[in-house]
């Protein structure tokens, strides 16, 4: 669970959103006069703006949780109060907590599925559906509540025992939801450090669930916004700049690099081995699985280089400050990395099947084979009194062409 460049903006303002409502909610008084009501309309157009952006950048998970808030903040200001003035009746299913109860426990739910975000129709359907699971958990919750507070209190009195809840802002059931909650936003943040923000949310409605007040959804809607917006802006610079396979910066953080770069630098072009007849071999997958690997090694390359991917199956590195021969022994190092690591390789062995079957094919086994990936590379420096990128990767191109007629897993330059 490293964190990397573009979650650190996400954890700082996470932890800043979630401090500044606890320092709010616990300072004076004086804020309270505040018509915080006032801010409902203006919080709201926030989230549907945050919802339409996410749901044009296919993020469902983010576009739900913006969703869920915008629709609590609605039902606070706007409709419960309606319903408790119409009946004594619907007291207990009309409270906020249920809703801000049923919001961190779904959270983390809906956070681990797979989100069909591939298409805006499935996107829509999906929020309509987090929608009704929200309402009908709420409703549950508010049920459920205050039976299972007596049961507990009752069992704990039979044994002798004094019921911890009496001194706990949390119910029972409230305590046992946020619990389990903290430990799947816990896997969550273990698979992606990203998704801090998630967890912020969740923590945000836990404070405004504790301490009950208008301001505390105020609060909760702007913070909440703040940190979906947030999501959604890094989200898409990571689409633009980083390269979807491997993780690594792409073509264009590569071209934005250039334009920085200045003064004496090194590039190396990289190239893997005959990848088309691997790919053509071993399917699609298995190349996949080829390019990540090879992207991995090349990221964690020492020598303060710089990893981004070129193009298929191309790689570059960049040496800031780095002539030729500063650079010369680490990338052998790297050549010799990337031979020595054995893949495994699942390979299917097809059962034989007429044409018209084809589309139906089946695999009668699986077997592992282990293959070693080779890769090829042609190092370049910049020009004396010349800064040009551009032309420092034609050399390194050159240098690349090099290696490949020369056999290939070698390590050439151009001067």
């Amino acid at each position: 669970m490293s964190a990397n460049k573009t979650a650190l903006p996400i954890i700082f303002v996470a932890i800043l959103s979630v401090c500044l409502m606890f320092l709010i909610i616990n300072s004076t008084t004086s804020l309270l006069s505040f018509p915080v009501a006032s801010l409902v309309p203006f919080v709201c157009i926030s989230l549907l703006f945050i919802i339409i952006l996410n749901l044009a950048m296919r993020q469902a998970l983010t576009m739900y949780a913006a969703s869920i808030i915008a629709f609590i903040t609605i039902s606070h200001f706007y409709i419960i109060p309606g319903l408790k003035e119409t009946t004594e009746n619907l007291k207990i299913v009309t409270d906020s907590k249920p809703l801000l109860l049923s919001f961190i426990t779904l959270l983390p739910i809906f956070g681990l599925i797979k989100i069909p975000a591939h298409k805006i129709l499935k996107s829509v359907i999906y929020l309509f559906g987090s929608l009704v699971a929200w309402g009908s958990f709420s409703l549950l919750i508010a049920t459920l509540e205050l039976p299972i507070l007596h049961i507990v209190e009752r069992a704990l009195s039979g044994i002798g025992i004094k019921s911890p809840f009496q001194n706990l802002l949390l119910s029972p059931l409230q305590f046992v939801l946020v619990s389990i909650s903290a430990m799947a936003l816990v896997i969550l943040l273990i698979k992606s450090l990203h998704n801090i923000y998630l967890f912020a949310i969740a923590s945000l409605a836990t404070l405004a669930m504790v301490y009950m007040s208008s301001l505390s959804i105020i609060l909760f809607a702007i913070l909440g916004s703040v940190l979906c917006l947030f999501s959604a802006i890094i989200t898409s610079r990571n689409m633009a700049f980083n390269d979807e396979l491997t993780g690594i910066p792409g073509r264009r953080s590569l071209t934005q690099y250039a334009q920085e770069i200045s003064g004496q630098f090194a590039v190396v072009m990289i190239d893997i081995d005959f990848f088309k007849n691997f790919n053509d071999k071993y399917g699609h997958d298995a190349g996949d699985n080829v390019i990540k690997l090879v992207a991995s090694r090349i990221a964690k390359t020492g020598n303060r280089g710089r990893a981004f991917r070129y193009g298929g199956e191309e790689f570059t590195l960049v040496f800031d400050g780095k002539h030729i021969d500063d650079v010369r022994e680490t990338i052998e190092d790297l050549r010799v990395q990337l031979e020595s690591y054995p893949m495994a390789i699942r390979v299917h062995n097809r059962s034989q099947k007429s044409a018209s079957e084809s589309k139906n094919r089946r695999y009668s086994s699986v077997k592992q084979e282990i293959v070693k990936v080779t890769c090829s590379f042609g190092i370049a420096q910049s020009s004396l009194g010349s800064n040009g990128f551009k032309a420092a990767i034609k050399r390194a191109d050159s240098a690349l062409y090099k290696a490949k007629k020369g056999g290939r897993n070698c390590v050439r330059t151009i001067e």
